[in-house]
């Protein structure tokens, strides 16, 4: 199911929020869904696109980054934040502003590096498929053709296994129940 929804201009809670990353990760998901193939990815126009979004998207994930720090910085100045093994405060949000930056340069080279894909296949269009003819072996179906080439047979063809030997009893094969009391 897909939310077309808007997001507000602003979240009104924390919980708000964090619905909003949470959002995010699920229509990525579903995105990775989508493009494994057809019937929803049968277009380059369509994947242009996703590009260009992913690119506008990480662009986003800057400021986002940014905005986190900021956050930890102003309410480490304010006094509002402890630890819960009671460790430097200011050490940890050291070491957690140069993850963040570290970041930031990550989603900054994702960007340009999506914007440069999406640059590239700018021109590229698709061609109308000729029609499937009965009988006719297309690209996508050729492993299937070589498969059944060296196998002929249907994997149900009882003929594949050799039939067991008439008056000879399987021992592993126990056709009644033991006369002893269940438990």
């Amino acid at each position: 199911m897909t939310d077309h929804r808007q997001a507000p201009a602003t979240a009104r809670s924390d919980d708000h929020t964090a619905d909003l990353a949470s959002n995010l990760y699920e229509h990525i998901r579903q995105l990775n869904l989508a493009t494994a193939g057809p019937p929803s990815l049968t277009l380059p126009g369509t994947a242009y696109t996703i590009l260009g979004n992913l690119s506008a998207a990480t662009y986003g994930l800057d400021q986002v980054l940014d905005q986190i720090n900021r956050f930890f910085l102003r309410e480490l100045q304010a006094d509002r934040l402890g630890h819960d093994q009671a460790e430097d405060l200011a050490d940890v949000l050291s070491r957690h502003g140069q993850a963040l930056a570290e970041a930031r340069q990550h989603a900054r080279a994702l960007c340009a590096a999506l914007s440069d894909a999406q640059a590239t296949i700018n021109a590229v269009h698709g061609r109308e498929t000729p029609p499937i003819i009965e009988g006719e072996t297309l690209v996508d179906d050729a492993g299937v053709a070589a498969a059944a080439n060296d196998f002929p047979r249907p994997i149900t063809d009882l003929t594949l296994l050799a039939p067991p030997p008439t008056g000879v009893r399987n021992r592993f094969i126990h056709s009644h129940r033991p006369n002893t009391p269940e438990a």
